[in-house]
């Protein structure tokens, strides 16, 4: 089936449909994530009006810490599902921005690759899909967990492999379904449009992004980029 089109003006036309689903979708997923930290602030700004101005101290630990917590999961959104170039350049800025807000308080990332000072030198959408495939790891430890990443340039490849690792470590089959793109667009929602983007980000790069249970309690994702 066509898609429908747009008309611009001026002999322009924009396909609508597959684009625009997943627009809304994503906006969904992050208005979603946001709305927690924004909530949790209003509430302590909300309780230091009753009381006249004043902010006691678990009151001002409460908006401190949401504040922190908006901060870091809008710097990562940025970044991950947004148009950022030259917003981080190695890979240790790239770790900076999985904080516990991102990647869930109870798990723990492991990136050594990430300790060398080096600039990153396969462009920003490679590093972009591997901060969304962290992400992912991150989704698939409901109980907490570690999540290691290997990075493995060759001479023809770039290896991206992010292991997940802990207590009922799982894929949900929506998720699962978007990435393998078994799913329909109509089928698609906040939450397993993630796994979609990330999987068609690492199609448009030249990979495929697969998974696989290499041992019980542990998860991998991996892609390789042809460079």
């Amino acid at each position: 089936m066509n898609q429908p089109i747009l008309n611009m003006g001026a002999g322009r036309t924009l396909p609508v449909g597959f684009d625009l689903r997943v627009v809304h979708l994503l906006h969904s997923r992050v208005l979603h994530d946001l709305a927690g930290p924004v909530g949790a602030i209003s509430n302590g700004l909300e309780l230091a009006k009753e009381s006249g101005g004043a902010l006691d101290a678990d009151a001002m630990q409460l908006v401190a810490m949401s504040a922190r917590d908006l901060s870091e999961r809008v710097r990562f959104y940025r970044v991950a599902f947004g148009l950022a170039p030259g917003a981080i350049k190695t890979l240790r800025e790239g770790r900076d921005l999985l904080t516990a807000a991102v990647i869930g308080p109870r798990n723990k990332i492991v990136w050594p690759e990430a300790d060398g000072p080096a600039a990153w030198p396969f462009g920003d959408e490679s590093l972009k899909l591997l901060l969304n495939m962290v992400a992912l790891g991150g989704e698939s430890l409901p109980r907490g967990g570690s999540i290691e990443v290997f990075v493995e340039p060759a001479q023809q490849q770039l290896k991206f492999t992010v292991v997940a690792q802990g207590q009922g470590v799982r894929v949900e089959e929506a998720t699962l379904a978007a990435m393998m793109g078994t799913a329909s667009l109509e089928q698609l929602t906040p939450r397993s449009v993630h796994g979609y983007f990330t999987a068609r980000m690492a199609e448009s790069l030249g990979g495929r992004l697969t998974l696989d249970y290499p041992q019980p309690g542990m998860l991998a994702h991996r892609v390789a980029l042809p460079i």
